[in-house]
């Protein structure tokens, strides 16, 4: 029996399968990211945010008088806003161009104003305004791109959605309603000091930025659903808060010099830190033609924004400055035939 088992353990074991190395995985293809600015000749201009080289779909035509523009969260698709009755949700790919109505009769005088586009990517909501028919929000199906329910708000102009989607704010002449998403019914009202020009919600989604003419950022605390700070003589136009939420960006006038700026907002301490000038200053013989900001957008990595607005005093120049916000360095990019409407910042 000794001699046995000594046998059986100097047997050669049994021969296994070796694995086979795993397979290769092509690389995946790095994201570029554009900033997509729309244009008053009619177009939208892509601009690598890599090089600062207009790129792409500039040939794509919207409409006349183009002016908001949003990214879906997959990079795929823009919602374009128009001076009048519809949206252009464009498929960037494709380079087709699909227009939404609004109001059958081709004299309905649907003005459209500000668009947000939920988290999830499935709707996008733009406020239109109609002495006629009502004014309201209108929600887009952004699988059908049909518009697919009406929120009844008084004269709607700002709108933004917060990181989880379900509340929308959409500012009015003196206030913002608070929308429940998931019903499209207007739940509250938030009292502002004066009409909204711009807003932005910080990404942990407790505090919402407002600009108005006054110059002044209102802070509202949004738990509380109150203004609980004002930032003064930080700017009058868009805005925009950074992805980490330590600063935002907004851009307004510099009144004594005639020069466009963008201030920045240490948001720990609600006050502006320094402003970078945007645009050349009016020669001493009072031209009256400076850079007017209008918008700002940010890169996914905050190290870039860009700004769109006009020249004003019948100088149409269609203009984008981009910004190294580690260095406050401004490059200009020309940017089609007209002044530059609005701006949007998306993966691809």
């Amino acid at each position: 029996m000794a001699i046995a088992s000594g046998l059986a353990l100097l047997a050669p074991a049994p021969a296994t399968a070796v694995p086979h190395p795993p397979k290769p995985q092509p690389p995946k293809p790095r994201q570029q990211v554009f900033a997509y600015v729309t244009s008053n000749d009619g177009h939208v201009y892509p601009i690598d945010t890599r090089t600062n080289i207009v790129v792409g779909i500039g040939a794509t035509e919207v409409g006349g008088g183009p002016d908001q523009v949003a990214v879906t969260p997959d990079g795929a698709s823009l919602y374009v806003t128009n001076a009048f009755k519809y949206v252009s949700a464009v498929n960037i790919a494709k380079k087709s161009v699909k227009d939404i109505p609004y109001d059958k009769d081709e004299l309905s005088p649907d003005i459209l104003y500000g668009e947000a586009i939920a988290p999830d990517g499935k709707h996008a909501y733009v406020a239109v305004q109609n002495p006629f028919h009502g004014d309201k929000v209108s929600v887009i199906d952004t699988t059908t791109n049909q518009a697919s329910a009406t929120i009844n708000v008084s004269r709607p102009d700002q709108v933004v959605i917060n990181p989880s989607g379900n509340r929308l704010y959409v500012s009015d002449k003196g206030g913002l309603s608070v929308i429940d998403t998931t019903t499209n019914q207007v739940i509250d009202t938030i009292r502002l000091n004066e009409p909204a020009k711009g807003m932005a919600i910080t990404p942990n989604g407790k505090r919402l930025f407002v600009t108005g003419d006054s110059g002044a950022v209102s802070v509202v605390n949004l738990a509380k659903r109150k203004i609980v700070h004002t930032i003064p003589d930080a700017g009058t136009g868009g805005l925009a808060i950074s992805p980490n939420g330590r600063r935002a960006y907004v851009v307004g006038v510099d009144t004594k010099v005639r020069q466009g700026k963008v201030s920045v907002i240490n948001l720990n301490t609600d006050t502006v830190t320094k402003t970078v000038p945007i645009g050349d200053i009016p020669p001493s013989t009072g031209s009256g033609r400076y850079f007017r900001p209008a918008e700002v957008a940010l890169t996914p990595d905050g190290k870039s924004a860009y700004v769109v607005g006009s020249y004003g005093h019948g100088t149409p120049q269609g203009t984008v400055f981009a910004i190294n916000t580690a260095t406050d360095a401004v490059t200009p990019i020309t940017v089609g035939a007209g002044d530059t409407m609005g701006v949007a910042v998306g993966q691809l």
